[in-house]
């Protein structure tokens, strides 16, 4: 069975909250605040791998170098970033 995308969800959930606590001196109090937010809004995440998968489809959108949206840099630039800033930046 071949995967449309390099991540599935289950794959995306797991490496997004690994890029979101990798430079975090708190990691405990991060993955509450991380909790917290799932909690209240279950759906998020899967919003974040909806926009990822989104741009990945669109090279006419955003060039070729949507295929690259599901390496680490690019996480850490868009959803992993967003996450910082919701949940208030460096823990």
């Amino acid at each position: 069975m071949t995967k449309k995308y390099p991540l599935t969800y289950e794959e995306y959930h797991k490496k997004i909250i690994e890029l979101f606590l990798k430079n975090k001196t708190d990691k405990e109090d991060a993955m509450n605040r991380l909790n917290n937010l799932l909690n209240a809004e279950p759906d998020f995440m899967e919003g974040l791998y909806a926009e990822t998968c989104f741009r990945y489809d669109h090279p006419e959108i955003y060039s070729e170098t949507c295929k690259k949206v599901f390496g680490d840099y690019l996480l850490e630039s868009i959803p992993v970033n967003t996450l910082n800033m919701l949940l208030g930046g460096q823990i």
